[in-house]
């Protein structure tokens, strides 16, 4: 009778926790369900398919298309990421990614630090499966961001915010969408999008303290990627111009160089991607459509050249990927420029 009542009460458990967590998750979904697609997407990939992950905020994935990666070049770097994704995550990412994509490159877009904003931590953290590694991000976060311990239970337990939701919520809420472009583009901003950016970020001569606490972050970044023996690259990727901002991504390449990281700063090679602020940008930080298929083709041919990425089209493992890129080339095909077609194999409609 003793055993009986134990399985019971774990059963209570169980069935406790998988309703409680189920319902936390539906009120602390997003109208906007691009990160909820990203991130976990990319713990539906196959074990060991990943030539790379590509972590980093919104400017990696405006940016990065796999599709297109997927289509020209038959590689698979799928973009783990999010809008507004704090830099020092990643330590955390890397460690659940190579659970199942151990040998896999990580490219780490340092384009951005840490944001001091708790609706951005929320963005990350409300999307990212419970894992114990989530625990540990979650209390390191909330530490770099100095967000007291009263204030962090909002991102061990999400509904303590978003609890009042329930009369916000519509059908839609219940279901999980559904990525069918492996992570590619469609909202309107990047397809139609076109902001004119009179000058993109060359300056590499100033440099700016980064913080006392992002400094210490970003050492234990590099300590950590050191230790654990990650095969990793560290990107920055070009944007509108901004003195402050040019300046701590240039002392972050300087620390970095100094360890022997190998690191692309992409802003030295915007005529060789062929990127022009007049028309590739949507707004300063990010490329539309047409900007996103220059900086996908060099940067696939940068990887093949230097890492030595196969092309695996036709390999039935891959099928998914074959039919995502063939759908999302169905989708943009409609936006398509004489100019993208000299860099992507379809053409104007």
């Amino acid at each position: 009778m003793r055993l009986k009542r134990i399985f019971k009460g774990i059963a209570f458990v169980l069935i406790f926790a998988v309703s409680f967590f189920g319902v936390q998750g539906v009120l602390a979904g997003d109208a906007d369900t691009r990160d909820y697609k990203r991130i976990n997407g990319f713990f539906e990939e196959k074990e060991g398919s990943l030539d790379a992950v590509f972590l980093g905020s919104s400017a990696t994935y405006s940016f990065w298309s796999a599709p297109m990666a997927w289509a020209e070049y038959g590689i698979s770097v799928y973009p783990f990421s999010n809008s507004a994704q704090p830099l020092f995550a990643a330590e955390f990412m890397i460690e659940d990614a190579r659970k199942t994509q151990p040998d896999a490159l990580f490219i780490i877009n340092i384009t951005h630090l840490l944001r001091q904003y708790d609706t951005y931590l929320h963005k990350l953290l409300n999307n990212y499966p419970l894992t114990l590694n989530k625990l540990r991000m979650t209390d390191y976060l909330c530490d770099v961001a100095g967000i007291s311990f009263s204030q962090r239970m909002e991102y061990y337990l999400p509904i303590i915010r978003y609890h009042d939701r329930w009369n916000e919520l519509s059908l839609g809420d219940f279901y999980e969408p559904e990525d069918e472009y492996k992570t590619g583009n469609s909202y309107n901003s990047f397809l139609t999008g076109k902001a004119d950016v009179d000058e993109l970020n060359t300056n590499f001569s100033s440099y700016e303290e980064l913080g006392q606490e992002n400094e210490q972050s970003f050492i234990r970044l590099m300590d950590y990627c050191e230790r654990e023996n990650v095969k990793v690259l560290f990107v920055v990727v070009p944007q509108g111009a901004d003195d402050e901002r040019a300046g701590k991504q240039n002392t972050m390449i300087k620390m970095l160089e100094e360890r022997n990281f190998d690191v692309l700063d992409l802003r030295r090679h915007i005529e060789e991607i062929g990127l022009d602020g007049k028309t590739d940008y949507y707004n300063a930080r990010h490329t539309n459509l047409h900007g996103s298929i220059k900086f996908t083709d060099y940067l696939s041919r940068y990887l093949i050249e230097n890492y030595g990425f196969e092309d695996k089209r036709g390999n039935d493992t891959y099928s998914d990927w074959d039919e995502a890129s063939e759908k999302y080339y169905s989708l943009i095909s409609g936006y398509i420029t004489q100019e993208d077609s000299d860099y992507i194999t379809i053409t104007q409609p």
